[in-house]
């Protein structure tokens, strides 16, 4: 699998000149599978650049995944180029709990919200249920029911030996939550690597408790517990800057020596192979 990051930051795009390292775009995530299958998680403003990159490397067929139906993981989607393309099949995934992905993005480009309407979009598009377990672009697909407002999912996908997790917008220690931290545990256990919601500081998160996210200490305590050895920051603070992020992965590293630690990045590439 390749998985590059094309969005890593949460609630809200930003741009200016402290944040040029990690990027400002809201979440998205791109997996290719062995066999040059195209997979996408969310469609945050990240997935406007990368609708660019699949145009120009001619992958027409398409699948995208939602985590849930927050705006900082759609609001891209009126402008992924793809969806403009008649010679495109998009089959797009996601729960069926609370909302649809069809409602959810039907809904952001209705007018007088936006000109072009979903019926109205020339590609190929499908809506699909992601369940349990999936086998989607030849990746397997398991799920975990997230702590967030609204339904959300976490995703662990492998391919082959390899794996790796997702947990987007997700509180570790939830009170009344749906999954208690060691579901989560058991959840990302034997994975290579774990990208999870950091958009806290623990002073932070005792003024943001039931929001839905989690702080950098508590990810650390959960890979150290779950023996996973690699792990991604994401969901950035639209308050942080690149300076502040290094900060706390410099504080984090001096903790937990023993584990590889980096904040994800716009256009950071990593491959399991």
């Amino acid at each position: 699998m390749i998985i590059r990051f094309y969005g890593t930051r949460g609630s809200i795009p930003v741009a200016n000149k402290g944040t040029k390292k990690y990027g400002g775009n809201t979440t998205c995530l791109y997996v290719e599978s062995k066999y040059d299958d195209v997979l996408v998680i969310d469609a945050g403003t990240g997935i406007r650049e990368l609708g660019v990159y699949l145009l120009q490397n001619k992958k027409e067929k398409i699948h995208l995944i939602f985590t849930h139906y927050h705006w900082d993981h759609i609001q891209g989607f009126p402008f992924f180029t793809p969806i403009f393309f008649k010679n495109n099949t998009i089959k797009i995934y996601g729960s069926k709990k609370e909302s649809t992905a069809r409602k959810a993005l039907s809904y952001q480009m209705t007018r007088p919200y936006f000109p072009v309407e979903m019926n109205n979009l020339p590609a190929e598009i499908s809506f699909h249920e992601l369940q349990k377990r999936n086998t989607i672009a030849g990746i397997t697909i398991q799920t975990i029911v997230n702590n967030h407002p609204d339904y959300t999912l976490g995703l662990k996908l492998s391919e082959g030996k390899r794996s790796f997790v997702l947990l987007t917008d997700n509180e570790l220690y939830a009170k009344n939550g749906n999954t208690p931290y060691e579901g989560f545990v058991e959840f990302i256990k034997g994975a290579d690597f774990c990208i999870h919601d950091a958009q806290y500081t623990d002073e932070i998160y005792d003024k943001r408790i039931g929001w839905g996210h989690s702080t950098y200490s508590q990810v650390m305590k959960l890979v150290k517990d779950a023996g996973v050895k690699m792990v991604y920051f994401t969901h950035h603070d639209h308050g942080y800057d690149d300076q502040f992020i290094d900060s706390m992965v410099r504080k984090m590293k001096r903790k937990y020596p023993r584990v590889g630690i980096e904040a994800a990045a716009d256009g950071k590439k990593v491959v399991l192979k």
